[in-house]
């Protein structure tokens, strides 16, 4: 389970930088980017990634 943490917080993480279409131009993505637009926009989607991971690396280490 812990890995599959990891996973995700990665994959969200590199989906906010590199902004593929079909992440990007979600509904829900649309949304925020259009009320906080898209520096703040990809700065969140990067902490939750980070948070995400880093519960992982906690289930890892700590389970």
């Amino acid at each position: 389970m812990s890995i599959l943490f990891i996973l995700i917080g990665l994959y969200t993480i590199i989906a906010a930088v590199k902004k593929p279409d079909f992440f990007w131009e979600n509904r829900k993505a649309k949304v925020m980017r259009k009320i906080v637009g898209d520096k703040v926009a990809s700065a969140f989607y990067m902490a939750i990634g980070c948070f995400i991971s880093g519960v992982g690396v906690y289930l890892t280490f700590a389970g």
